[in-house]
């Protein structure tokens, strides 16, 4: 994105992030970049509910929705009308149009390029605005029952319910009804999910024994049932023991301190200097 693109970005910024922020606009299950939020905050949320949860005996299931391409399938006037649903300023939707519906896409391969087309669909991945458009325009995600909890982070989505027996997570009245409405509302948006890099867990304390539910379904395809998954940068197992990201943590630490060794050595030629800001 060019200078002018960016300068524009800010100065929209400043405009669209009083209406989002004064107003309480976004669902309170979303942390993705809001003020005073965080990958780690969420994080705590979703483990302080399984730690409770194994107190009082109840396992918690989880399923990890993976959006395809989240930014680059956003609807322009689908979004458009939701921020008019949501009552942002004439001058505001009308300036958000114009900067969306101006985009054109065109492809080079060797020497032949296409023609230039506009774009219906998508906000610049990495835009200065492009990461609240895209709060807003996944904010009336369906809200669950109170057996479910969501943990969103932008595109990342838990969907968590809780039961004592593991049969029940993925019931009608539980996982599957919300999933069922989950995919009603990902048409209408023309939002798609990944089903291949979706996943399910069931979270239960050291020493529970259970016999694993039926698949979980989406769009009749089943997310596969997993012992551990990663989330937020964190790797997640079923006892909540972390054994298995810090086993990750350390190999990657060594990996990195293995490359350090090749200049922070009696024989390297790197000055002391910058040695020490190494």
């Amino acid at each position: 994105m060019d200078t002018i693109g960016k300068l524009f970005e800010k100065i929209i910024l400043t405009r669209i992030l009083p209406e989002v922020n004064v107003r309480g606009l976004l669902r309170n299950e979303q942390f993705g970049f809001r003020p005073e939020h965080s990958t780690y905050m969420q994080l705590v949320r979703l483990v302080e509910r399984n730690t409770r949860n194994f107190g009082e005996k109840r396992l918690t299931g989880a399923v990890f929705l993976d959006v395809a391409k989240a930014f680059d399938t956003v609807w322009i006037d689908g979004h458009l009308f939701k921020l008019t649903l949501l009552n942002f300023p004439t001058y505001l939707v009308y300036t958000i149009s114009s900067y969306l519906r101006g985009q054109t896409i065109e492809a080079s391969f060797q020497t032949a390029t296409s023609s230039r087309r506009g774009m219906r669909a998508a906000v610049a991945q990495g835009g200065l605005i492009s990461r609240v458009l895209f709060r807003l325009h996944v904010n009336d995600m369906p809200i669950p029952l109170h057996h479910l909890k969501l943990a969103l982070y932008a595109d990342d989505t838990a969907i968590m319910p809780t039961s004592r027996k593991p049969t029940l997570l993925i019931s009608y009245s539980y996982l599957e009804s919300y999933l069922n409405e989950i995919q009603r509302w990902l048409s209408e948006g023309r939002i798609a999910i990944n089903v291949s890099k979706s996943t399910a867990l069931i979270f239960a304390p050291a020493g529970r024994r259970f016999i694993q539910s039926r698949p979980v379904t989406h769009v009749g395809e089943p997310i596969e049932w997993v012992y551990n998954t990663r989330y937020l940068g964190v790797t997640l197992d079923k006892g909540l023991n972390w054994s298995l990201h810090m086993d990750q943590v350390r190999k990657k630490t060594a990996q990195r301190m293995g490359v350090r060794v090749t200049l922070l050595n009696s024989k390297s030629d790197l000055s002391i200097r910058n040695g020490i800001l190494l």
